[in-house]
């Protein structure tokens, strides 16, 4: 009976020191999941922070385009008025000869007009 008392004392502080092993295993399982924990908790707060990062980026972006869109339209009426000055100076060259030609015309005229007198 001793021995059996005996046998079960060691099967039992086998188990004991089993236990204790897990527990310590348990321990370190844990500190590790804590650990994860707070590197994943750093990971959102840079994703979070990314994501911030972007939207303000898209923002520039649409600011940018409208800025662009907007010189675009300034440019094609500037193309536009520039054309339209073009025009109106060949106007204005045309009316320059035709008013040239009428005063050499008059002048003309009236050398022949002082000649006849």
């Amino acid at each position: 009976m001793q021995d059996q008392i005996g046998v079960v004392g060691r099967d039992l502080n086998e188990i004991v020191a089993a236990a204790v092993a897990e527990v310590d295993k348990a321990k370190t399982t844990t500190a590790d999941l804590v650990s994860i924990e707070t590197d994943i908790l750093v990971v959102e707060k840079g994703t979070q922070d990314i994501l911030a990062a972007s939207n303000e980026i898209a923002s520039a972006i649409a600011q940018v385009k409208k800025g662009i869109d907007q010189i675009s339209t300034a440019a094609t009426e500037a193309d536009k008025a520039a054309t339209e000055a073009a025009s109106a100076a060949q106007q204005q060259a045309k009316g320059a000869e035709d008013l040239s030609a009428a005063i050499e015309e008059i002048s003309s005229l009236a050398d022949e007009l002082q000649s006849a007198a």
